[in-house]
């Protein structure tokens, strides 16, 4: 007696018989459903083997404060600018033990210059960038145009050493601040703390900050709430880079909204405030309209500080 197929083996032969752009489609689909898989045990084994070697490093997880989900509604007039942002639901917790820092080695920043020298000896269509793609070319694009050769470059925020790198390809002498404690088994790169930058009155000639500042005061890394924490860190940039001396900028542009714990996205009201007493002389990969998108833009400001 015959058997009638499943669902699932009525599609499998629809899809045989169909034309072949459909297959290659289901194809397609399949391959990166495998390559998703792949990356998501890959990513817990080095997570669990991570932990494990911090522990046995520098001993148990200090424990850390868990963000807040929403805005305290004593502060909610602030950061919405009197309710005229809106905000949106991005919880993430970002805390990190402070007593388990991050590595940076030469071994990693060498394997990086070799991957930024390949990308720009190559065609543009065939570059493979680390972090935030195209962002990554218009930062170097910017930095030849803008040369930092012998300077001291500040960057603002880090998780791994590939902007330091790219400073050091152009032959600048990064420092990296971060809240997270970094130790360097590296000569060049330099560590400050936000404690240590708070402390010494070192000036920079030029600072970087790509998709940092837009964090600051949302409490995802643990810092402190601060409806204007991103407008403060500008103010202290303002303060720490030599008069004349420039900014490279990155963060998500777009309609003005707060994603909650996670970022602000800067448009036609917040983007002006962050950039007050800068002189914007300088963009790459920006369009007015994208002050109007969906805050997928991460267009590149070159600042100087007047």
């Amino acid at each position: 007696m015959p058997t009638t197929p499943t669902l699932r083996q009525q599609l499998n032969r629809l899809i045989a018989s169909s034309v072949p752009p459909l297959r290659a489609l289901v194809k397609e689909r399949d391959h990166l459903r495998h390559q998703s898989l792949f990356w998501r045990y890959t990513h817990t084994r080095l997570y669990w083997q991570n932990r494990a070697l911090c522990r046995e490093l520098y001993g148990p997880a200090q424990p850390t404060a868990t963000p807040p989900r929403e805005i305290p509604p004593e502060l909610f007039d602030r950061y919405t600018l009197g309710g005229t942002i809106p905000v949106e639901n991005n919880y993430i917790d970002a805390t990190y033990p402070a007593n388990w820092p991050l590595i940076y080695t030469d071994e990693e920043i060498d394997a990086y210059l070799a991957t930024i020298s390949q990308n720009l000896k190559s065609p543009p269509d065939q570059r493979d960038w680390f972090i935030y793609g195209t962002l990554d070319e218009w930062v170097c694009e910017a930095l030849a145009k803008y040369p930092i050769q012998g300077k001291t470059v500040v960057n603002m925020g880090s998780l791994t050493p590939w902007y330091e790198s790219i400073c050091i390809h152009f032959g600048a002498r990064p420092v990296t601040i971060d809240y997270n404690p970094i130790t360097m088994r590296t000569d060049r790169i330099r560590f400050l703390s936000i404690a240590d930058w708070e402390r010494e009155p070192e000036r920079f000639e030029i600072g970087l900050s790509i998709s940092s500042f837009e964090h600051d005061g949302l409490g995802m890394y643990g810092d402190p709430l601060d409806p204007d924490g991103d407008l403060k860190a500008m103010q202290k940039m303002k303060e720490r880079i030599t008069p004349g001396g420039l900014l490279l900028l990155a963060v998500p542009t777009g309609q003005d909204k707060i994603l909650f714990n996670n970022a602000r996205i800067y448009g036609r009201l917040r983007l002006p405030l962050l950039v007050k007493g800068w002189e914007w002389i300088d963009s790459v990969g920006y369009k007015d309209s994208d002050l109007d998108g969906d805050g997928g833009a991460q267009p590149l400001y070159v600042l100087r500080n007047t």
